[in-house]
């Protein structure tokens, strides 16, 4: 009997242990602890390349070049890259192509501009012609391709596009701002902005101080809403459907106001001015004048106080005035990110802004020098006509501009 209780005893221990093992190796096999005989080999570094590319973001060879064409050359050189892309038509990336081109002996004539060791590429074809040489001679050799020769100044850039016929890109940014400031809009409110001023007397100091306060803050704000939008547009533009979708809708729209702004100038001629379609709404125009009526009352001619506050009702005002102005400025904006221009953003806004504010600072010297509001108000009304012509043809040399650019 105890020899059968022992024997049973053994089977169950064994079984236990056949039961362990399988479990043991079961685990094993999913879970492989690590052995100095599975560790891999390490392999040589792979070699890398620097390079820093400047192009517009949203612009259709910047994009095949970042996602095609320099992955399709490192694979064929069998190399690595470390890209930078910069954002050309932006302030910033725009200054530090030029520094960076500065700092290398090289004038700036066209983007794209590849950076890459001791070379410097502009223009698509340079950068074609030259991205897959450079990536071999570094794989091959280990370091980078010496300097190519540079090209004379007076290379012509591709496309047969000179850089003085670039430049001319922004005239019509130029004018758009000039007409723009004579739009009834915004010329209607300056007036009536400096019979309020001239109304609450101090002389001609106070008119003056008051006046420039409030053409800069018009300034200002102006500004403010031109770089938000244009760096929008730049953005939603990286996607080609929606910068094609965009380009219709500005053209478009421009072409709408042309014919609209036609039909305005009939009616001025017709004596039926305040039947014109584009202009501020009533309930807009009662909001401006209330803001400039109520702005900071002070006693003492051009103080501080009121100089500061008659600022803030500029920008209050442009802002409130953009559902007329913006007519103009946002299909100049439009144009200003579709052109292929060298200038950078920042000096278009600015060219625009300057040339809108043009008939602003010209009405606050007339006031300044004597010359009756009177006499100012019955010019812009004789001629009104002729300021709806001119924003037709405007609108419709954006449409066209937008469209083909």
């Amino acid at each position: 009997m105890k020899q059968r209780n022992a024997r049973a005893a053994r089977r169950r221990s064994f079984s236990r242990g056949k039961i362990g093992t399988l479990l043991a190796l079961a685990a094993l096999a999913f879970f492989p602890m690590p052995c100095a005989a599975q560790q891999p080999e390490p392999s040589a570094a792979e070699p890398t390349v620097s390079l820093r590319y400047y192009g517009e973001i949203g612009c259709d060879h910047c994009d095949s070049f970042m996602s095609k064409d320099l992955p399709a050359a490192e694979r064929a050189a069998g190399v690595r890259a470390e890209s930078e892309a910069v954002d050309i038509l932006s302030a910033s990336g725009y200054a530090q192509c030029e520094k960076e081109l500065a700092a290398r002996g090289f004038s700036f004539k066209i983007f794209p501009v590849l950076v890459i060791g001791n070379n410097v590429y502009q223009g698509n074809s340079a950068i074609e012609a030259n991205l897959l040489p450079e990536l071999r001679y570094f794989a091959q050799r280990g370091e980078y391709r010496p300097e190519q020769s540079r090209p004379a100044e007076a290379t012509k850039p591709e496309g047969g596009k000179t850089r003085g016929l670039k430049n001319l890109a922004i005239v019509p940014v130029a004018v758009a701002g000039l007409i723009d400031g004579i739009n009834p809009c915004a010329f209607a409110t300056m007036l009536f902005f400096m019979s309020w001023i001239t109304l609450r007397g101090g002389g001609r100091k106070r008119v003056l101080s008051c006046g420039l306060a409030f053409v800069a803050g018009v300034f200002a704000a102006y500004f403010s809403i031109g770089l938000g939008v244009s760096g929008l547009l730049r953005t939603a533009s990286a996607f080609t459907a929606v910068k094609a979708a965009l380009r219709f809708a500005f053209a478009g729209l421009a072409a709408a106001f042309a014919v609209l702004s036609f039909v305005d100038a009939a009616r001025a001629r017709a004596g039926k001015a305040s039947a014109m379609s584009l202009q501020l709404p009533a309930p807009l125009k009662k909001a401006i004048h209330k803001v400039i009526r109520d702005a900071a009352r002070d006693g003492k001619p051009a103080s501080p106080a009121v100089v500061v506050s008659l600022f803030f009702v500029g920008a209050l005002v442009s802002c409130l005035e953009l559902a007329c102005t913006g007519q103009v400025y946002l299909p100049t904006i439009a144009y200003m990110v579709q052109t292929d221009g060298n200038v950078a953003p920042i000096a278009w806004l600015i060219l625009y802004n300057l040339a809108f504010l043009i008939p602003l600072l010209t009405v606050l010297v007339l006031c300044v020098v004597g010359i009756g509001l009177n006499r100012v108000r019955d010019f812009f009304a004789r001629n009104l006509f002729l300021g709806k012509i001119a924003l037709g043809v405007l609108f419709a040399g954006l449409a066209i501009l937008v469209w083909v650019s």
